[in-house]
């Protein structure tokens, strides 16, 4: 302990040495230390927030675009293309966003509108196939076929096996009525994909056309199998019927074309 009265101040004094030095409170500097210490082995748990400045990209999740398909097919579109654009707003580059938003506008009629937006995802995605695909479809349907020709041969160019891309030029020749140039992709797709019931509609299209009847009947027949809901397939196969000289048949085909749109 230290000593602190007044005769220990008159003996120092008197013995003429320097004063000692003070002494230090070891008791309590090791309590700061130990406190120190703590501090800098203080759990994550208890660490202090430090602000996070750093901008992180937010990435929406594929659920929106599901919600907005759910929406869409509820027939809420404006609800539907609010959710798209959310998405697209955070993540411009999100294809699947941007072709669904195409989707939904041209079903609304405005293919100015959905052609724009996937002209924005390819952009972003140059390589991607089945956007390439929807574009090239969206200007066929619109009797811009030059323009549907650039994006296929693009397309090709990334993947010449994907079905996709080997039924389109199929269909878009058909379109053009080129039917002897549409039969070679067609066969293709259907070797690549034998489940694709728009091959098969479209080569019975162009068989019909170049009057191979029984592969035109088959192609039809595949088509109806495959779909059966296919209402153009199934009057295909009427008329190749009522050409082979078999109105019964023909007209059984004809009544199931009939009741197809009635399901």
């Amino acid at each position: 302990m230290k000593r602190s009265n007044a005769n220990d101040d008159a003996d120092r004094s008197s013995s003429g040495s320097d004063p000692a030095p003070p002494q230090v409170d070891l008791e309590l500097n090791d309590t700061h230390a130990r406190v120190d210490d703590q501090a800098q082995v203080r759990p994550d748990s208890e660490q202090p927030m430090i602000a996070d400045t750093e901008e992180r990209p937010v990435h929406a999740g594929p659920d929106l675009i599901d919600q907005a398909s759910e929406l869409a097919a509820r027939g809420d579109m404006s609800a539907a293309l609010t959710m798209l654009r959310s998405v697209v707003s955070r993540e411009p580059g999100n294809g699947r966003g941007r072709a669904a938003m195409a989707s939904l506008l041209e079903r609304r009629g405005d293919v100015e509108g959905a052609l724009a937006e996937l002209g924005k995802a390819i952009d972003s995605n140059p390589d991607d196939v089945s956007l390439l695909c929807a574009r090239a479809t969206l200007l066929a349907s619109r009797a811009r076929y030059d323009q549907a020709e650039v994006d296929l041969r693009r397309a090709a160019k990334v993947n010449d096996r994907s079905a996709e891309v080997q039924v389109q030029p199929g269909m878009l020749y058909s379109k053009r009525a080129r039917w002897r140039e549409a039969i070679e992709p067609l066969l293709a797709a259907v070797a690549t994909d034998p489940s694709r019931g728009d091959a098969q509609y479209y080569l019975g299209e162009a068989y019909n056309h170049i009057d191979d009847l029984p592969a035109a009947l088959a192609a039809y027949e595949a088509a109806a199998t495959l779909q059966p809901a296919h209402m153009r397939a199934l009057k295909g196969i009427g008329i190749v019927l009522d050409r082979m000289g078999r109105p019964a048949e023909a007209a059984a085909a004809y009544r199931r074309a009939r009741d197809s749109q009635k399901r």
